[in-house]
């Protein structure tokens, strides 16, 4: 499996959330600040390369879209009432796959996880298959930044939208690194995170090794 594009696009936030929309190359109405993120790192991934229709599409977040959620939520048990329409829309989260797979033209296969390792896990059935495919991994902040810090006991807050483009071969494209010794296991020593993985990639170090939870593979530049 080799990965032939990538983007880590992390914004630290010490005062409100940034202005996603305005960085991105094509713009959705009604998207919230996760959908806009979700595609600001996507399209930066992608970046002009033509994806095959059938590429499969994964999306990992531990949190999900908290701030939509939270006004959800909100008006239902704070205030009484139902939600607006598209804030409930925006919940769910088949919503952030159906503005991917918009976004690139693509028709294939979405799947909405909640880890990385389960996201990488399917696209390696994928890519044995002969089969193009776009994963993500999106970290977003509650827009209340106080409230971001006390539920998750954090000082510093950051937003982060790290893509890959995972496959065997891409039509006149060369590869950056190649991923193999792929192996599923069980592990109670110390492992890797994903931002270890984006951060090798960007130093285009020789080999890194991952060590997940129940996840492990090389990469090789």
């Amino acid at each position: 499996m080799y990965i032939y594009a990538f983007s880590n696009y992390r914004d630290s936030v010490t005062e409100k959330l940034g202005d996603k929309k305005s960085l991105l190359t094509k713009k959705f109405n009604r998207a919230d600040n996760f959908i806009n993120l979700t595609l600001l790192g996507a399209q930066r991934c992608v970046n002009g390369i033509s994806l095959d229709k059938q590429t499969s599409i994964y999306l990992a977040s531990k949190n999900g879209n908290m701030n939509t959620t939270i006004k959800v939520l909100d008006a239902i048990f704070i205030k009484d009432k139902l939600p607006m329409p598209f804030n409930f829309l925006n919940s769910v989260n088949a919503s952030k796959l159906f503005f991917l797979a918009k976004n690139f033209g693509i028709e294939g296969k979405t799947l909405f996880v909640d880890r990385f390792e389960s996201a990488l896990s399917q696209a390696f059935v994928d890519v044995k298959q002969r089969k193009t495919v776009l994963l993500g991994v999106v970290k977003e902040a509650i827009e209340d930044l106080e409230l971001h810090r006390e539920r998750f006991g954090v000082d510093e807050i950051e937003e982060s939208s790290s893509w890959l483009i995972l496959s065997s071969k891409l039509k006149d494209l060369e590869p950056i690194a190649k991923i193999d010794n792929f192996r599923l296991t069980s592990t109670t020593q110390p492992y890797s995170v994903v931002s270890d993985l984006f951060s090798f990639l960007e130093r285009r170090d020789e080999v890194f090794e991952f060590r997940g939870e129940n996840l492990s593979f090389r990469v090789t530049n």
